[in-house]
């Protein structure tokens, strides 16, 4: 049985007040009357307040040998201890004393006898060092309730990859279309002007060469004079006087017979 299992089930009945564990009465050093509650919770209301103080055990005999705990009384208007079932009885323990059992198989708190409230007066030492040591301040003030900074956070976080994301793709194109920027560049350096000025050109040099360009398959031809270093008409007038002599073959075997 450990202790920090109790105190987990304390804050649990504790979740509208403002609960701390192993809470101090004042400033470490230099004080010889200072004490630590295990648990302790504030509840939030100007019209009732309530400070309540929690000693927890979970072997008998630290119980026994704690002499420290009517220290406790002064800065709490009730005071419990908080123990594993049947660890301590309630006939053990002052009449304005509490007794809450904690039953480990389920993780309930039962109270066998309840504190009595008992009127003090607040201790600005306890106030101060809960002011000082154990309150954060609010990273975003902004929000009314931890549960909302934390839905905004995930909200914000999937925006964040959304963007994320979009950027990246952005980024990618951007950086192919410089890439094929760069290519153009480095085409005009190597061969002189744009690639519509270097279409151009070519064309020109088309027409000059005979190449009628008003079709849109003069390109074509422009390749095959390259590749036969031959004009393409003339290409075509022998094909065409191949197709001729054959046929003049044909009719004079015919008339040979």
């Amino acid at each position: 049985m450990r202790a920090d299992e109790i105190k987990t089930a304390l804050s649990k009945r504790h979740t509208d007040d403002l609960f701390l564990t192993e809470v101090k009465t004042g400033k470490t050093w230099d004080n010889d009357e200072l004490l630590k509650f295990d648990a302790f919770a504030i509840k939030r209301s100007w019209a009732k307040p309530r400070f309540t103080g929690y000693e927890v055990k979970v072997s008998r005999s630290d119980f026994l040998n704690d002499q420290k705990w009517p220290g406790y009384l002064r800065y709490c208007h009730c005071f419990s201890f908080v123990c594993p079932k049947g660890l301590i009885q309630p006939e053990e323990l002052a009449d304005e004393v509490g007794l809450i059992w904690y039953y480990p198989d389920t993780g309930a708190l039962v109270t066998k006898r309840p504190a009595k409230y008992r009127l003090i007066e607040i201790s600005a030492d306890l106030l101060y060092y809960i002011l000082l040591s154990r309150i954060e301040s609010d990273r975003h003030p902004f929000f009314s309730s931890h549960r909302e900074e934390i839905e905004a956070y995930v909200k914000d976080k999937q925006t964040r990859l959304n963007l994320a994301r979009e950027f990246k793709g952005k980024l990618f194109d951007e950086i192919a279309a410089l890439r094929e920027k760069v290519r153009e560049l480095e085409s005009e350096l190597r061969f002189g002007g744009t690639k519509h000025e270097q279409l151009e050109k070519i064309k020109e040099a088309a027409e000059k060469a005979g190449i009628e360009t008003r079709y849109i398959w003069w390109p074509n031809n422009v390749v095959k004079m390259l590749e036969n270093s031959i004009h393409p008409d003339i290409l075509h007038a022998v094909e065409r006087i191949k197709r001729e002599a054959d046929e003049i073959q044909k009719l004079a075997k015919v008339s040979g017979k």
